[in-house]
């Protein structure tokens, strides 16, 4: 009689737990050849993505995040034409030729495309997905229980199940619905997040000045989708909400400067709706006023602000800054930790 055998999908996740231990024990820790990869090599998709990949290896490294003894290199892809994953490959293997002669190809090396923008996980653009944290304890308890990753929340606020809330500040009369993503935010002020909203605060160096914003929408919009003309953006869905009302919501006319960009590729990624700030708590109350506008069918008008779309946002990002919010609070967090 046959053994019976796990559901595949358990399997995976066994496999998946067990390199995750495995990869945990070796942290901070001086590995021998053999014990890990010789080289680890991650593409980039531009100078910023580079800069920001570099900080963020180097933030890792010191706080003994990753195996010790490894070469870890960040690859910028060419600018121009995207090349895809095959032209990124070459170009690795290029540079780590000039970097290692012959000997380069007796090494174990794990190569790491993450050269994209994340349009369909926009909270890991900014800073890559590469680096995007991961709770390793949600999956039976997978939307039944919040995750909070190296956040500060005052006791009182309240976080529905199902949501995740990272790198940010929550006060005492926040309240998160359901199944939304909280991430790099803060929010001191009394304020009420719907159920399965997505909010993410971006820091912008614009004309030399630090500046704010913070993009807010429904977790099942779909920014990659995309009309050619004016006409057809009653096509696209804004928070479930056809994007046409919700320009009337906030006031907002119709023209081709409403978006960034190729001009018969309009979609939710480029259009420019999203203000301009000069705190981050700012930033961020305002865009929930404006997604609560929608929600609610009320008025609120953005034309007093200055108005960036998420691939300009993008554009103007303060990668050290938001690199030094985050330190600021896994510092607040450490010491928190060792006093207790």
């Amino acid at each position: 009689m046959a053994a019976a055998r796990d559901p595949p999908e358990v399997s995976l996740r066994e496999a998946t737990q067990r390199k995750l231990r495995r990869f945990s024990e070796l942290r901070g820790k001086l590995v021998a050849r053999g014990e890990f990869w010789d080289i680890v090599a991650i593409t980039a998709a531009d100078e910023k993505q580079e800069l920001a990949y570099n900080q963020q290896l180097s933030e890792k490294l010191k706080r003994k995040e990753l195996p010790l003894g490894v070469q870890y290199h960040v690859f910028v892809d060419p600018a121009g034409a995207k090349i895809g994953n095959g032209g990124s490959t070459l170009c690795a293997l290029q540079c780590l030729e000039k970097l290692y002669g012959d000997k380069w190809n007796s090494f174990t090396i794990l190569l790491i495309h993450s050269g994209g923008y994340s349009q369909r996980l926009p909270n890991a653009s900014a800073l890559g997905k590469i680096f995007t944290a991961l709770p390793l304890d949600i999956p039976e308890c997978s939307g039944k229980t919040s995750c909070i990753i190296q956040s500060i929340l005052d006791s009182r606020c309240s976080v529905a199940p199902g949501s995740v809330v990272e790198y940010s500040r929550l006060g005492p009369d926040v309240s998160v619905g359901e199944n939304c993503i909280i991430s790099g935010s803060y929010i001191l002020t009394k304020a009420a997040l719907p159920a399965h909203s997505f909010v993410c605060s971006l820091s912008l160096k614009m004309n030399r000045c630090l500046k704010y914003a913070t993009m807010a929408f429904g977790v099942q919009d779909n920014l990659k989708k995309s009309v050619k003309t004016l006409s057809d953006i009653k096509l696209l869905q804004f928070f479930g909400v056809c994007f046409l009302s919700c320009l009337d919501v906030w006031n907002l006319k119709v023209t081709e400067e409403l978006f960034s960009g190729n001009k018969t590729c309009l979609s939710l990624w480029t259009a420019r709706i999203f203000p301009v700030c000069s705190s981050l708590s700012d930033s961020v109350t305002t865009s929930l006023k404006m997604l609560n506008a929608v929600k609610n069918k009320s008025a609120f008008s953005l034309n007093s602000y200055k108005l960036l779309s998420i691939e300009e946002m993008l554009i103007y990002k303060d990668v050290e800054d938001m690199i030094t919010y985050r330190e600021q609070i896994f510092l607040e967090i450490s010491l928190k930790g060792s006093l207790m």
